[in-house]
């Protein structure tokens, strides 16, 4: 297939790629959606600099990509790779998470703790706030103690990537395998 010329390098993360030689504002169209949306499911995050973008171009991005993110020069971003954990879950824990269920403020029903993904057939794992969640069938202490484990464990260094944000950054990121996760 003919793509239009732009590249996409892989960041030296456990996610993540830029996306380099792009402009939102001027290649918009079908082939660099796809293209975009191939390199998003492999990637779990994208990452877009010098991107002069307008409210209205923001939306209608994300309308065919995903969640996105702005932010002021100098902060920075943390995101969790939660299929990598999930595929780094000790064996007894991954058995344990596969049917566990939780019952979290909010939500019409059970939820589950691993979300397998359609597109790719990869399971992730779902990291929900213990202190609005608890694990059915389980009591409180042992709810807070499994799902303080499972945080625990999706953000270790080794599942996270750290976004330095520059001028006129976007960010692109795929909700279902990426947790952002609060910055100290």
């Amino acid at each position: 297939m003919n793509w239009p010329h732009f590249d996409i390098r892989i960041l030296d993360a456990p996610l993540g790629a830029e996306v380099i030689g792009f402009s939102l504002a001027h290649d918009r169209d079908d082939n660099n959606t796809d293209r975009l949306q191939s390199a998003l499911l492999d990637h779990h995050l994208l990452v877009f600099r010098g991107q002069q973008v307008t409210p209205r171009l923001q939306r209608d991005a994300g309308h065919r990509l995903a969640a996105q993110s702005l932010a002021p020069h100098g902060e920075a971003a943390l995101f969790s790779n939660l299929q990598m954990a999930y595929d780094t879950l000790t064996l007894g824990l991954r058995r344990l998470v596969h049917s566990a269920r939780v019952l979290q403020e909010g939500a019409a029903g059970a939820l589950p703790l691993v979300r397998l993904y359609p597109e790719t057939g990869r399971r992730a794992l779902v990291v929900p706030d213990p202190a609005a969640t608890r694990v059915v069938g389980a009591s409180d202490a042992e709810s807070k103690e499994l799902l303080q484990e499972l945080h625990a464990h999706a953000t270790r260094p080794q599942h996270l990537y750290r976004h330095s944000w520059l001028p006129d950054d976007l960010l692109f990121w795929d909700q279902h395998s990426l947790m952002q996760v609060a910055v100290d």
